[in-house]
Parts: structure tokens; sequence; C-alpha cells
């Protein structure tokens, strides 16, 4: 007669044996693993994370709330390392922060293309002398010296990874009654353009966008002026910058 509780025939036995081997399994968790070729698939919004022993979890694969794939990784205190989420617009970008705040050291332009941060200068350098002029205080020319559409800086972007650019100086009547149209081109192809019939104004101009130059290398960066009246007008340029889309 067989024991209580034990199954009577092998057969039985086997299939007993293999429950409680899958329930041990579950109850246990797999503590090691090697895979040798082939490799791990996770499917059906399956998902991979990693908690270290204070209960941070510092690694993080699969769907978000929303069911959207992710991926983040956190230092061990808990801050970001590198994460990506998606824009407004449905986009996924991806972020590289730092531990003080999270703060965003380098991400993509999920809108246009190219680099969203950091921002980068481009540095500029007049092609005209001031020495005559009465008005200080900022740099300018006579208007007279404008009458055609002329350069007045000129810089140069070692590889163009931003999808906007834009420009920080002073614009407008220095002196007298001028009206100045200001436009800025790349490589001769004019990307912005503003125009000032007041007096002189410190302000940013743009963004503008310079997508179509992405990828590019050595593009000359440039800053011109076309004036009508007579007195002076204010050209001073006090940064190029490169951003992401707005």
């Amino acid at each position: 007669m067989a024991p209580i509780n034990q199954p009577a025939d092998l057969l039985s036995q086997v299939q007993d044996l293999r429950r409680q081997l899958d329930e041990l399994r579950r109850t246990v968790g797999l503590s090691s693993a090697t895979i040798n070729r082939g490799g791990l698939s996770l499917l059906n919004d399956a998902f991979l994370k990693m908690i270290n022993g204070s209960g941070v979890q510092v690694l993080y694969f699969g769907p978000d709330e929303s069911g959207r794939q992710i991926i983040r990784i956190r230092r061990d205190g808990g801050s970001d390392v590198l994460w990506t989420g998606f824009t407004g617009n449905g986009n996924q970008f991806w972020r590289l922060t730092d531990r003080f705040g999270n703060r965003e050291l380098f991400s993509d332009d999920t809108e246009n293309g190219g680099i969203a941060r950091p921002w980068l200068s481009v540095p500029m350098v007049p092609r005209f002398s001031m020495a005559a002029s009465s008005v200080w205080g900022y740099m300018n020319l006579d208007a007279a010296a404008l009458a055609s559409e002329t350069v007045l800086w000129v810089g140069r972007i070692p590889l163009v990874a931003h999808s906007y650019l834009n420009i920080t100086g002073v614009w407008g009547r220095a002196s007298g009654t001028p009206d100045t149209t200001y436009r800025v081109r790349l490589n001769g192809t004019q990307v912005g353009s503003w125009a000032v019939t007041g007096n002189a104004i410190e302000d940013l101009r743009g963004p503008w966008l310079i997508s179509s130059f992405l990828d590019q290398s050595n593009v000359k960066v440039e800053v011109t002026a076309v004036a009508t009246g007579a007195g002076a007008v204010a050209c001073e340029v006090q940064g190029v910058g490169l951003r992401q889309t707005p």
C-alpha cells in the first residue's frame, strides 16, 4: 500500500516533482545564470530592472506608465545618469544629467535633429573700425558706410550640430535717424533678418532654423547691415549661439 499523500504510480510522482520544482523556482527566483550563445528576449512589454542593496532602482528597461518603452539609469543615491522620455509631440529623447539636481548636460533635439544641449557659442570678429565715430558706449558706424549691404561681423561654425541659431547685440540708431536692416547669413544664405527704426536697443534676435546645415563643417556666419538716412548705426554683436528647437 502506498504511503499517505504519496502518488501511487511513477508518472504521477514525476509530475508532482515537476510541480514542486516549478513552485520552488517561483519562490526562490533565479540567483545566477549564464547564457552561452543566443540571447535573452523580453516580449510583450516585459521589463528589466536592477535594484541595489539600498532599495534604489538603478536600472530600468521597459514600458513607462503609458506603455512606451524607456531607459533609465540611476546612481546608487537615486539621481539620474541617463534617461529617455517623450516630448509633448510624442517624440522620444534621451538626456545625460549630473548628480546635483539632475541638471541636463547633453541631450538630443527630437524636433529637427542634432543637439539640444549644451548650447554652443560661435566666436565672431568685426570687419570694420569705429575709430572715427563720435558715439561711444557700444560699437557703431556712420550710416553712410552702410548704403549697401555690408558684412560687419564674421565667424565660423566648425560643425553644425544644432537646429537653431540666435544672436545678441546692440541694434538701431546710435545717432540721427537712420533705419537699418540686419541680416544673418550662413555660407551666403540668409537665415534671419530684422529691421530697427528706433533708438539703439540691446536685445536677442532669433532663433532661426538652420537644420538644413546640420553636419556641415566650417560654415561661415556673417552679420550684415544696410541703412538709409543720416546718423550712426549700432552694430555690436555680443554673442552668436547655437541652440535646440524652441
